[in-house]
This record gives structure tokens, sequence and C-alpha cells, in this order.
């Protein structure tokens, strides 16, 4: 019989791996030993270690020697310095959060956000991505009014969130490992930049990693709770963007690996692969092919429902053990009572199946009894997973169900107020169905449809060139550290961590939209995964010389590189957050868009008293103007110009061929500013024509610039370069812009000072300038007497 431990506290038999007790966390002793009564206290035993447990690394429990015992008042060292990461964290998540324009993307969330705490107007469109952040703003605004920073507290509260939460894992990565997370995460540039950035990304990063977090929880603890915050975490990332199945693909597969024996991994493996070298080729045989996803993921599906069919199997043949799981992870799963729900699950799994044939298949595009008849289905299950859940049949499970399905139907249907419009009730049930069905399918509809779009039409290798840019510490030092375990000490902790992070480098990669925002996806696991190996290093005592060596040289240059992530982080988020010499600022609407406004406003107040001037605006300058001018009730927007109607009119200057005649015969004064500005970084220098790169160019560029092996080429990027955009971001190819021109009525221009100026930083494209001729032979002769 193995060796066990009894708990001290409740007497629940655990392994003999384990340093807590699986029931109630109560801390465990030797194997074997039996619990005393607490009649009479034993005298404390020196000197005696616990058997070390790969799966957890609780260090908070004992007492600690040395310099970490230094403690000022009641709080040990590490606990102030915890202290002051919080207030760093929220300084620099909430300081001057209006200060910046605000993005394109970020406009448009902030104005339709506004949308629905003004008019209660809102229905999810997966082009936006989910309806969390809408409600969640509205939110903001309600509680503390509407203006530019408002719109983006919702990103810094997550942002706080996530920083906290890497607190909460010195039971799984360590102490320092903790300490070091929390310490990145505040120092982190993309982290500190997105976190005061209204888009979704702050939401799902924060989202995913207390999903993951609680997860660590409750495979220690089998607390309800924690599977529940679980549960939170995984809805709202599901209810904020579609990239969340990109993470639970990455997280499922590692516990199919983990659960499963190897022959059945390597034939689910071996599907998926076949899956990937039939869409390569055909995607070379015809690069206009439209059907090479649906293939991809046709044989993908054959892997997940085989991984299925042996997870299930799997599954019966555990619960006949009789409660001796073969595994740690298959005692947790054996314990959240599937059987006993199991047809209630069935019917549910069954219900979302004839909901997508219904919509996909079956074209149920408009109201009918049938819609009302699934919509009653789907309450009722709503209702018997909350029932059995308040009755205590499995509430880990039922709970956890109950929990996601309210959340995501509150938000998905907005509170029930989609389709309300519809005058009958067939079509309101309707409206409230397709809500469901579009949270439930449409955004993966949708983004499958843009991934042969290739949105920002990045190279495949952009996160390998964003990561090293942005997060050197966290890309150097995981680089180690995934060796390092992989190679030398292999534990389950780093090992999921480097899994985690590989795996969403490469889908990430894969898909056809690769943005800066999507950088938080993989280095939140390579963070941490950092933050455990630098934690190692500083417990670890080593005794020959090379070894002690090289730690200090390791803490050295981890102590050395946080500080430029923390210099480069407060330059990006506080002087340069828009300017797009910073890689992740991308496109960014100029600072002119808020000369714009402050010009709009002067000659509104001026004239009306207020925000009563009519205004027009042009389709392509709606954004940010739509939400910085909100509260300018007489504004429309127009697709293009066909009369001098308003007494301002803003306009992009690609439509300058349409607009400028008409505005300039009616005495329009107008000026040019930058809309929106970008720097692509480019393989080559300012005044070089610039090509795809390709494996030839890339190697010719390796072994001459970056290592001086051949002749130096001037035409491309070098040392110097790098080395003054590092220090300087001083850039070395060519900015861009995207431009617009402010037109004001005579009259108003004369009484507000409103003049045309020529701008040298904007190319003149409309009218085209005459060119200036040349002086003849006579003119030069005659000049010269």
């Amino acid at each position: 019989m193995p060796e066990t431990k009894v708990c001290p506290k409740c007497g629940a038999k655990n392994p003999a791996s384990n340093n807590f007790c699986e029931q109630c966390g109560s801390k465990l002793g030797a194997p074997g030993q039996v619990p005393e009564k607490p009649a009479k206290p034993s005298p404390p035993v020196k000197n005696v270690k616990a058997p070390a447990e790969p799966e957890t690394r609780e260090k908070t429990a004992a007492p600690v020697s040395g310099t970490t015992a230094l403690s000022i008042g009641s709080l040990s060292w590490m606990q102030w310095a915890y202290v002051a990461l919080i207030l760093i964290a929220v300084f620099t998540r909430f300081d001057h959060l209006g200060a910046k324009p605000h993005h394109h993307d970020e406009s448009m969330h902030s104005f339709y956000s506004w949308q629905l705490f003004h008019d209660g107007d809102y229905e999810y469109n997966p082009m936006m991505h989910g309806p969390f952040q809408f409600h969640g703003n509205a939110f903001m605004y309600f509680l503390f009014g509407v203006s530019n920073a408002t719109s983006r507290y919702l990103a810094a509260f997550f942002g706080m969130l996530t920083v906290v939460l890497a607190m909460f894992l010195a039971p799984y990565i360590g102490r320092w490992g903790a300490f070091l997370a929390t310490l990145l995460i505040v120092a982190s540039p993309s982290f500190m930049y997105f976190d005061r950035f209204t888009r979704e990304d702050a939401y799902i990063a924060g989202a995913t990693f207390m999903m993951v977090v609680f997860l660590f929880r409750y495979y220690r603890s089998r607390l309800p709770m924690d599977l529940w915050l679980a549960t939170v975490g995984f809805t709202v990332a599901f209810c904020t963007k579609e990239s969340i199945f990109i993470t639970v693909a990455v997280i499922g597969t590692y516990l199919f690996i983990r659960l499963l024996p190897w022959a059945d991994v390597f034939i689910a493996g071996g599907i998926t692969v076949l899956g990937i070298i039939v869409a390569f080729a055909i995607s070379q045989a015809n690069p206009s092919s439209t059907i090479v996803t649906d293939i991809l993921l046709a044989i993908l599906g054959c892997a997940f429902i085989y991984t299925a069919i042996q997870l299930f199997l799997r599954w019966r043949e555990n619960l006949n053990r009789g409660g001796r799981a073969e595994s740690q992870l298959w005692g947790i799963i054996c314990a959240l009572g599937i059987e006993k729900i199991q047809w209630d699950i069935l019917a549910f799994i069954g219900w979302w199946v004839i909901l997508f044939a219904s919509f996909q298949l079956f074209g149920l595009d408009h109201a009918t009894f049938f819609s009302l008849v699934l919509l009653a289905a789907y309450f009722f299950l709503v209702f018997r997973f909350c029932w059995l859940w308040l009755n205590n049949v499995v509430p880990a499970l039922t709970g956890s169900i109950s929990i996601g399905l309210i959340i995501f139907t509150m938000l998905f249907t907005t509170f029930f107020t989609v389709g309300a419009t519809q005058g009958d009730l067939l079509g309101r049930m309707h409206g409230l169905l397709n809500a469901i069905f579009q949270g439930a399918y449409g955004g993966l509809i949708y983004w499958k449809g843009q991934h042969g779009v290739h949105r920002g039409d990045e190279p495949w290798y952009y996160y390998i060139v964003e990561l090293p840019a942005n997060e050197l510490v966290s890309f150097l030092f995981s680089m180690v550290a995934m060796t390092y375990y992989g190679l030398f000490k292999r534990q389950n902790v780093p090992l999921f961590l480097g899994y985690w992070y590989v795996g969403s480098l490469v889908l990430f990669s894969w898909a056809g939209e690769k943005m800066p925002w999507l950088i938080l996806h993989p280095l939140l696991p390579a963070l941490l995964l950092t933050a455990y190996f630098v934690g190692q290093i500083i417990e670890s005592k080593p005794v020959e010389q090379f070894w002690r060596g090289a730690r200090v040289a390791a803490l050295l240059a981890f102590g050395l590189l946080t500080a430029y992530s923390l210099h480069s982080a407060v330059g990006l988020s506080f002087y340069r957050e828009a300017n797009p010499v910073e890689p992740l600022v991308y496109v960014q609407s100029g600072p002119d868009c808020q000369e714009v406004e402050r010009i709009v406003r002067q000659i509104s107040y001026g004239e009306t008293g207020g925000t009563d001037l009519p205004l027009t605006i042009e389709d392509k300058c709606s954004w940010p103007f739509a939400w910085q001018l909100r509260d300018f009730d007489k504004r429309n927007h127009p697709s293009s110009i066909t009369t001098a109607d308003n007494p301002i009119i803003l306009t992009g200057t690609e439509a300058d061929s349409q607009s400028y005649p008409i505005l300039t015969k009616a005495g329009y004064v107008n000026r040019k500013y930058k809309l929106r500005v970008w720097w692509v970084p480019s393989w080559f220098k300012k005044g070089f024509p610039g090509t795809d790169i390709n494996a030839n160019l890339f190697f010719d560029w390796f072994f001459s610039n970056f290592l001086p092996l051949k002749t130096a080429r001037p035409d491309m990027v070098d040392w110097s370069d790098l080395k003054k955009w590092v220090l300087y971001r001083e850039v070395w190819s060519d900015m861009g812009s995207y431009n617009m021109r402010m037109w004001v009525r005579p009259d108003l221009a004369q009484k507000y000072g409103f003049t045309e100026t020529n701008r040298a930083d904007i190319q003149t494209e409309y009218p085209k300038p005459e060119p200036t001729p040349a002086p003849t032979p006579e003119g030069k002769h005659k000049h010269s007497h």
C-alpha cells in the first residue's frame, strides 16, 4: 500500500507527495504520521524539512532567515515592497488617463459604451468583439461620469486586477516567484500601456489570468468557490473577445496530454499534423483557395472528437476504480460529480447543437414558433442548473455552469433588452434567441471569415520581433527557462507555463490578424515563467564557484533589464503615448485631433454659448471625432461632401478631388492636420527602396549588418540604428500619416483668426502645386549683366 499523509485537522488521507490537504488545505506532516490530539502541544522540532512537491512550492508558512526576516513595524520588507508595487501600479494605471488622444478603436468603444449608458442602445457586433467592455465602460460612466479618462477606467481596473492576481501565485511559483511576477507586470511596457487603453486586451488578459489562478487554487483546495471564480474569469473573457478560443485550445491540449496515455496523444497529434500538412499543400497549390481554413478546421475537429471519446472512456474507467483515480488530476475531475447530472449536461450540449443547426443549416433567420420553443428550452436548462446548485447537487459543477450562463445571457442580451423594438412577442423572443446564438457562434463565424483578410498585413514572425523589442527581460529569461526545465529539471508548473507561452505564440502568429495589443497573450505566460525561473535562482544556494558566479550574473542581468523595462514603460505610457516611434502605439490618432477639438469648441461656445453649432464630419474623419464631439447633437457624418452646409466641416484629404472645389468655391478657409500617424519598422533605411523580406535577403542582412562577416549593406538597418532606437527612440525608416482638413466658414474664420497655414510636415496632395519654371538662358545672361 503506497504511503499516505493523514491531515491533522480533518483526518483525510492524502498522497505522500502532497504538502497540503486536498480536503481542507491544512499543512501536512511526514508520510505515515498519525494526527495527535491537540490537548497537549508538542515541543517544536528543529531542522525538519517537508518532502519536496513538484506541483507546488509553498514557502510562506515556514520561517525565513537572513535578510528576508527584516521587518519594519508589523510588516516584513517583502510585504512593504508589495505595498509599494501596488501604489506604483495605481499611479501608473490611473494617472493622466485622459491626456492621450483616443485611438481609432478606443473612440469606437468609448462612443458605443456612451450610447449604451446614454440611450440604453447596444447590440453585439462581432467586429467590435464582445459585450463586456461596453457594459463595463457604461458602468464606469455611471459611477464616475463621462470623460476621456473615465472611458479608460475599466482597463485600468483590470490592470490592477492582473497585478493583484500575481500575488496569489506564491504556493505555485514560490514566494520570490510571485513577488517577481508582480514586479514584472507592474514594470511591463505592454501591460502598463494597454492597461491605460480602452480596448478588450486588458480585460481579457485579467480575466484569463483570473481563470488560471483560481484553477490552480482549485487543483489544491477543491473548494467550490475557487472553481466558481475561475468560471467568472472564463466567462468574462468569453464575453470580451474571441481570442479566448485560442487560449482555451492551448490550455486544453495541455490538459489532454496530461490526462491521456501517450498513444492517444500521438494519434490526436498525428491527425492535427495531417490537417496542417493538407492545408499547407492546398494553399501552396492554390494560394487563392478559400477552403483551406475549412479543411483544416474539419480535420482538427476529427482530432477533437477522437480526443473527446478517449477522455470519456478514460473518465468512465477512473470512475469505476472506486475513488482511486490514476492521477490527482483525474481524481479532481471524477470528484466533480459529472455522472450525477450527466443527462442534464447531455441535454444542454444537445440544445447548443440544435441551435447551431437551426441557424446555420436550416436558416432560422426570422421569428417562428420554433424560436419560442428553443428559447423556452434554453431558460428551462438555465433554471434547472440553478435549481441543482441551490439544492447542493454537485455544487462546484452546477454552480459554475449557472454562473457562466447567467453572465453570458445577461451580457449578450443586454439584460434582455435586445429585440425590444419588435412589435410582437415572437419577434422579441427571436431577437433574444438570435443574441444567444450570436454570442456563442457569431464571433467564431465572423473571425473565421476574417482569417484570410490578414488585417494589419503583418508577417508571421511579427510577435517574435515585438516581444524582444518591448519585453526583452521576459523574452530572454523565458527562453533560458524553457531550455533549463525542458532538458535538465522537468517540473509541472514551468512546463505548463512554457507550453502556454509557445502554444499562444504559435497560434497567434498563425492567426490572420496580428496586432501589437495581442502581444499580451503570449507575454503573460512568458512573464510568469521568467518570474518562476528567477525566483528559483534567488532561492538557490550553489556551492561551486562557477555556478555562484553565474547566479550573480543572472540576477544582475535581470535587474538591469527590469530597470530598462520600467524606464521604457514610463516613457511609452506618459511621454510617447501618442508617438508611433513606439511599436506598441502602432496607428494612433495624432495630437492634432485635440487641436481640432479645441478650435471647434472655441467657435461653438463663442457663437452659441454651448455645443449647438452644426458640424459636418465626413465619415473618413468620424473616429475619433464622433467620440470627442459626442455632445454636439447637430452633427452629421456623410460619406462624401456635396455641399457647403455647416459652419465647420471636417474632411479627409483622400477625398480632396470632390470636397476641395466645393468648399473653396464657397470661400471656406481650410487647415491641414494629421488625423492618424504611424511607423511601420522596416528592414530598410530612409531614402532606400524597400522590398519584402525573404530568406536570402534575411541571411544577407544577418551576416553583413548583424554579424559583421560580410560587407555592410548601407540600405538596411544596422546596429547603429538599433542603438539609436533603444536609447533615444530615433527611427530609421519613414513615418506615415492620414491627413484631414478642417474647413471654417469665411466669416467665422475671420472673426476667430482661423487662417490657412502650410505645414512642411504634411505633403500637399491637392491641388497639385504648380511646378516652378526653370530660368531661361537669356534670363541667366541678363542677370549676369
